[in-house]
């Protein structure tokens, strides 16, 4: 839903880039060219990006108790 603050397997700090990544790749630049430009380099750190699925809308939609 949301992407954590930090990498969970070398806890570097990712959170803050989100949004950055988000606004490029949204309007059309290469998620690698993207990635490499904000210094993400360790493959688990591009993959918590890579994998973020956006959730947050779909889970709004329902009730809570």
């Amino acid at each position: 839903m949301l992407i954590p603050m930090r990498c969970w397997s070398c806890g570097k700090p990712i959170g803050q880039l989100w949004e950055t990544f988000k606004a490029r790749v949204d309007k059309g630049e290469d998620q690698k060219e993207v990635l490499d430009s904000l210094n993400l380099e360790r493959y688990c750190c591009r993959a918590m990006f890579l994998g973020q699925v956006d959730l947050i809308d779909t889970s709004a939609q329902f009730k809570k108790f």
